[in-house]
């Protein structure tokens, strides 16, 4: 994403000012009509500063989709932590609930990079971002159910990451969902389920194999 990494506070700073233009021009915009110039004139830096860590507007994009994964990872870590000795539910939906304002406030950026990684193959890092999503949720899970079994846990939290992704998407894509409800209805019964079916898995005996 970035064609070279700074190395100097200065370079970080530079980055930085593009990243924000580009959120600027890209919460206004579709990235297909957005353009380099334009991101590096609202990010008050030259066309050639930009060229020189980015080599366009999709590796902007991208570099964004890669903030925003791990701003979400922290979110869920912070939340986690947050909130020990709440219910499973409510430690579930609070992060949630602030990842819906996120999306529904930046809706035409959001609808960027979920174009953005519709359209691109997963890099390994965005890859272990994802996992460690997972990874915050299985946690909370595992307070809640200390006697699952690992593999359950993982997939309940899979599962869990997965509603929670394609609701947060369906929100930006029809914001009529939340303003109706809708997209908190669903979360609260898909948590529930995958709450239950966590429960009865630890619940139930384990089969021997022949």
């Amino acid at each position: 994403m970035l064609r070279k990494a700074p190395k100097q506070a200065r370079s970080e700073q530079m980055i930085d000012c593009i990243l924000a233009g580009a959120t600027r021009v890209l919460n206004t915009v579709p990235l297909a009509e957005a353009t380099t110039n334009r991101i590096a004139e609202v990010a008050g830096v030259s066309i050639g500063s930009l060229y020189q860590y980015f080599g366009g507007k999709e590796a902007i994009a991208a570099s964004l989709l890669r903030r925003h994964l791990d701003d979400t990872v922290a979110l869920l870590r912070d939340t986690r932590l947050a909130s020990k000795g709440c219910s499973a539910r409510a430690r579930l939906r609070l992060p949630f609930l602030e990842i819906l304002r996120e999306h529904c406030d930046a809706r035409m950026l959001h609808l960027n990079l979920i174009g953005l990684a519709d359209i691109t193959q997963p890099s390994g890092e965005l890859q272990q971002l994802i996992a460690r999503m997972v990874d915050e949720i299985a946690l909370a899970l595992a307070d809640e159910c200390p006697e699952a079994g690992a593999d359950e846990v993982r997939l309940t939290a899979t599962l869990q990451h997965r509603s929670a992704t394609l609701l947060a998407h369906a929100a930006v894509s029809n914001p009529d969902l939340t303003r109706s409800g809708r997209i908190l209805a669903h979360f609260d019964a898909l948590c529930a389920a995958n709450l239950r079916a966590l429960r009865q898995s630890r619940a139930a005996p384990r089969r021997l194999h022949a």
